[in-house]
């Protein structure tokens, strides 16, 4: 009886939320494909001759770092304040709770996030192997973090999602933080103590996603030297990358507070 109940009113109602999100994202979805698509093909055709492979991947993780910010600012931003323009409270049929919904269309986003990620990996490993003919298996690592760097980013735009009205409003919040607010903190934080490691930003912890592959540090050391121009200033120590406990610690912290931030907005929320 319990089991009816379950899969009547949540297994039921969330499976259908989660294939309606997913018919309606595919022209966001072509879009993403279509940007790969071009990017690796100009990998293959561009790519920077004087480069090892491991510098190669690195390099191009890099960007995709800054793809994983902006594809979950596309995805996720309008999950919640969407229901709450739109008052989807008000609609009788089909009865669903508040809850259902926001999760049913959050996992069609996240998987749908996921294959994008995916999808990107294998035409970096294959870029690879037809440029230098062959694997790195660090990649398989960066992969995992990558996941879990983009989910981290979908709790918080969900958080946001549920306080702010709008999902460009909130997409802009997001990239300003993302790329402003958390890079100041950390040279804020240089200027107070270059020995403290700034493993609060998610844009020090999302490096991992790039510095899992091997070369580039030097004797393995997490951090460089940044030395001005013309010697007038002291150099001043930069932080690159944290381990990959720690890079992966934070994230489900931050993922647990989040969470739980937007779980009781959601509740007090009346769509």
């Amino acid at each position: 009886m319990k089991n009816k109940i379950f899969r009547k009113k949540i297994f039921i109602p969330l499976f259908k939320t989660y294939l309606l999100e997913f018919k309606l994202r595919w022209k966001r979805i072509l879009i993403i494909i279509i940007i790969f698509l071009i990017f690796s093909i100009s990998l293959i055709l561009f790519y920077p001759y004087h480069f090892d492979v491991g510098e190669f991947l690195q390099d191009e993780l890099g960007y995709f770092k800054i793809f994983i910010t902006f594809i979950s600012s596309f995805f996720f931003s309008d999950i919640i304040c969407d229901e709450y323009n739109k008052k989807t409270g008000y609609i009788v049929f089909p009865k669903i709770s508040k809850f259902t919904l926001i999760a049913g269309k959050y996992f069609s986003n996240l998987s749908v996030t996921i294959m994008l990620i995916v999808f990107y990996y294998l035409i970096l490993n294959i870029s690879a192997v037809l440029v230098y003919d062959t694997v790195i298996i660090e990649i398989l690592l960066s992969f995992g973090i990558a996941i879990l760097y983009t989910i981290t980013l979908s709790i918080i735009i969900l958080f946001l999602s549920a306080i702010l009205p709008n999902a460009n409003l909130i997409s802009i919040f997001f990239i300003l933080i993302s790329f402003i607010g958390f890079p100041m903190m950390e040279q804020v934080l240089t200027v107070i103590n270059q020995e403290i490691e700034p493993i609060f930003s998610l844009n020090y912890i999302g490096n991992l996603i790039v510095y899992t592959i091997p070369g580039g540090l030097i004797n393995n050391r997490r951090w460089t030297w940044v030395y001005y121009a013309g010697d007038t200033l002291p150099p001043v120590k930069m932080w690159l990358t944290p381990t990959i406990g720690i890079g992966i610690l934070i994230p489900i912290i931050y993922i647990v507070i989040f969470m739980f931030l937007a779980l009781v907005l959601i509740e007090r929320k009346e769509f």
